[in-house]
């Protein structure tokens, strides 16, 4: 796909992706923890140990909101805070293993609901979207080009 305006096939893409996504946050089964205490514990999750800063970019808070959050995660025995080894001045923030567990937990139920959504669809709309799964994760993993300074995004 070319860059510039998008053409059709990419507003498409967008579109349903926008579908999911929201579809996803309306079912999203109550688990006790906010959305971005989840995102932020996923996060850990999959990338392991990250310094209070990366994660708030990554997680697009503030610096004192993510230490609000990261407060939140500590007191529930979700995270820790350890000394970052390479620069004394920094802190790093790691999931413990009951953290991991929650967010093993809610992506159990969330998978239980896919399955159930899935289970609906035609066979051809489940093999088309098995086909899909290797454009999807890579989708979701290679790095993202810079974010444009653009408040209509």
């Amino acid at each position: 796909m070319e860059t510039g305006k998008a053409n059709d096939d990419e507003l498409a893409v967008a579109d349903a992706l926008e579908r999911v996504i929201g579809w996803l946050r309306d079912w999203r089964t109550p688990s006790g923890l906010s959305a971005s205490t989840l995102s932020a514990l996923s996060r850990l999750d999959a990338l392991g140990s990250l310094r209070v800063t990366d994660l708030a970019e990554l997680e697009q808070l503030t610096q004192p909101g993510m230490t609000t959050l990261i407060n939140r995660l500590e007191d529930a025995g979700f995270a820790v805070r350890e000394p970052d080894p390479t620069d004394g001045r920094a802190v790093r923030v790691t999931i413990t293993p009951s953290g991991a567990a929650r967010v093993l937990a809610y992506r159990e139920s969330r998978a239980a609901l896919i399955r159930t959504r899935i289970t609906q669809l035609s066979d051809g709309d489940q093999a088309a979207l098995i086909a899909a799964l290797p454009a999807l994760r890579s989708f979701a993993t290679h790095p993202a080009p810079a974010k444009p300074n653009n408040e209509n995004n």
